[in-house]
């Protein structure tokens, strides 16, 4: 009886988590650069009941002990490319990320709004550091307007400035960091990738409202279907106490 409380919390506990991812990905559907969690589940291992009588071992049937969450990876599939018409907006076409230089180190993101700062280096929103292949990015702030060409060379007007520092590498070496960002857990090996840059758009969440939104609506009828088999359960169980006391 008390197996049963057990493997029915399991699942709502499971659920709960698959509710928070959710949620996390339809606000964040707006998101430039975003990358979708998804959720994987597993149920633990199933096992053998056996029966003892006379001597002799009697297999009843296997019992399964509830479901948990194994991993959360990041679903990397590009999002829709707006066009934006801002020279300093840029999108990644294929696989690869910008490369950014933070307080914590480098960090790696598809969030491709970025901005002139004071100095006239090119940072994105939050003053973190744009990178191409020779260091920070600096351009004259009161000069002609820059041009980004697909391979990722930067010129200001007829001047080269610098190319961008563009890295790929595999979803299970990265981890999330918020804001878009993500960090690489040990040290990798880059993958090979060779993403066209496109100036004056941007890369929108790659989040499909309508699948989350279909996705929360059958967790929820699941997790209610959860509670009512613990009340049927807890039920069982009084009765079951109250039966016996009166023995």
């Amino acid at each position: 009886m008390l197996r049963g409380l057990y493997i029915s919390a399991s699942g709502m506990i499971a659920d709960e988590i698959r509710h928070q991812v959710i949620s996390n990905n339809l606000a964040n559907a707006n998101t430039t650069g975003y990358k979708k969690d998804l959720v994987i589940g597993q149920t633990f291992p199933e096992v053998l009941i056996n029966c003892l009588y006379k001597n002799q071992t009697k297999a009843i049937g296997p019992i399964n002990l509830g479901a948990g969450v194994c991993d959360i990876p990041v679903k990397m599939t590009p999002g829709m490319i707006e066009t934006t018409g801002n020279n300093l907006d840029l999108a990644l076409e294929g696989d690869g990320f910008f490369v950014l230089e933070t307080l914590s180190g480098r960090r790696f993101s598809r969030q491709g709004n970025f901005c002139l700062d004071k100095q006239g280096y090119l940072s994105n929103m939050n003053g973190e550091l744009l990178l191409g292949e020779n260091g920070f990015i600096k351009v004259d702030p009161n000069g002609e307007t820059l041009k980004v060409l697909a391979d990722g060379s930067i010129f200001q007007g007829s001047v080269f400035v610098d190319k961008l520092l563009l890295v790929n590498y595999a979803p299970s070496a990265l981890v999330k960091e918020g804001n878009s960002k993500f960090r690489v857990t040990a040290p990798e090996e880059t993958l090979a990738s060779k993403p066209d840059v496109i100036q004056g758009a941007l890369e929108r969440s790659n989040v499909n409202i309508i699948e989350e939104m279909v996705a929360m609506i059958n967790l929820m009828r699941t997790y209610e279907s959860e509670q009512k088999v613990i009340q049927a359960h807890n039920e069982t169980l009084g009765k079951l106490i109250n039966e016996m006391a009166n023995l």
